[in-house]
């Protein structure tokens, strides 16, 4: 039997201000536009896990990742892209392979600087939770920077909930930390 993976062909929005985003599955072609994307997030915002140090993934490794992931039909990789340029991403993928917890998806979310508040982290959630239930997930998950208000009111919006908060979860540079609250959003 031949897996095809999960993937999202190109569709097209167009946002309260006129701006036209394209969404669709991640493919290894995309590895140079994902790499300068990430180098771009890691060095602009505080609330994601690494530091611009820690992305040194070159173009051929990040190419081979997106084709290991667009085979696998229990994750789910999107892009938002505006006039060809990628501005943002997300994800869905299981928690565990084990049997009780396979019901459970975790996700990550990201819209670069210049293109946040402008409708697409909402698109980009909305889309990834119908595709991850029709992938038979009954529940997301994720974890947040508890300060990162703004990520949090947007996940409420799709009802996500918190049900915990790692206590100093993340560790910066200069020696200060952040906590980390934990939300799910049931989908079935």
């Amino acid at each position: 039997m031949l897996c095809l993976g999960m993937k999202l062909d190109a569709t097209e929005h167009r946002l309260k201000n006129g701006m036209a985003i394209t969404i669709r599955s991640l493919e290894s072609e995309d590895a140079s536009l994902a790499v300068a994307y990430m180098r771009t997030m890691y060095a602009s915002s505080p609330f994601l896990a690494r530091e611009t140090e820690g992305w040194n993934i070159t173009i051929e490794e990040e190419a081979a990742w997106l084709q290991k992931a667009e085979a696998d039909d229990k994750r789910l990789l999107l892009g938002a892209f505006c006039d060809g340029q990628l501005v943002g991403l997300c994800d869905f993928s299981p928690v565990s392979t084990m049997k009780r917890m396979v019901h459970r998806s975790q996700c990550g979310l990201s819209v670069a600087p210049d293109f946040q508040h402008k409708g697409i982290g909402q698109l980009l959630i909305y889309t990834l939770l119908e595709r991850a239930k029709q992938a038979g997930y009954e529940q997301m998950e994720l974890e947040v920077v508890s300060s990162n208000s703004k990520a949090v009111n947007l996940y409420n919006k799709f009802k996500f909930t918190k049900c915990g908060t790692i206590e100093r979860g993340m560790k910066y540079k200069d020696g200060t930390y952040a906590d980390l609250d934990i939300m799910m959003c049931r989908l079935t």
